[in-house]
């Protein structure tokens, strides 16, 4: 975060780390003539995490969606096989097949569905602990900085299934700092 309070600089930070880990990792998975879908698994554990860390509490404006949707779906792009731009040699134009079709050939979702079951996840966490959400909630903007949507007010809208996996991890966290604390005060 920056001290104007925007997101920009750290998406941009993202961003140039995942390039980079891409850039590393797509080698090697050309060179090993990997499965789409396998390609689909790494590019998620590795290259997905370094690009939405942090992501929960982003404020994502058009463009910067933009930016972070661009570079995804041009590595998935990459990782198929079938459904992969193709280049008419006659007139020279291009044609880029349906998102929706290179990222179910690759195994991936949308990035906005990313993001979305990591903001259920945090705000299924921060419900329960009503303090934290209200002094965010309650904060005041700084004199001088510019005002500002709020990463709570901005829509979400991921699947049930993402609820119930959000509302199950606080129940077990829930649990265990109950277990916890009733051992400090044994102790």
């Amino acid at each position: 975060m920056s001290m104007d309070d925007t997101d920009t600089q750290a998406i941009r930070d993202n961003l140039s780390k995942a390039h980079k880990v891409w850039k590393r990792l797509h080698r090697l998975l050309r060179g090993e003539n990997m499965n789409p879908r396998v390609c689909g698994m790494f590019f998620k554990a590795v290259v997905q995490a370094v690009l939405l860390y942090g992501s929960e509490t982003w404020v994502l404006t058009e463009s910067a969606m933009r930016c972070l949707e661009g570079f995804y779906y041009r590595a998935a792009c990459r990782m198929a096989r079938e459904n992969r731009p193709k280049k008419n040699s006659q007139t020279g134009e291009w044609t880029y097949p349906a998102r929706k079709d290179v990222f179910e050939e690759v195994g991936l979702y949308t990035l906005t569905d990313y993001i979305d079951r990591r903001r259920k996840t945090i705000g299924a966490y921060i419900s329960t602990d009503r303090s934290i959400f209200d002094l965010c909630k309650n904060g005041e903007r700084r004199r001088g900085t510019n005002s500002r949507r709020w990463w709570w007010d901005q829509p979400m809208n991921a699947d049930l299934e993402s609820e119930e996996v959000a509302s199950s991890v606080v129940s077990e966290d829930a649990s265990e700092v109950g277990s916890q604390s009733s051992i400090e005060d044994s102790a």
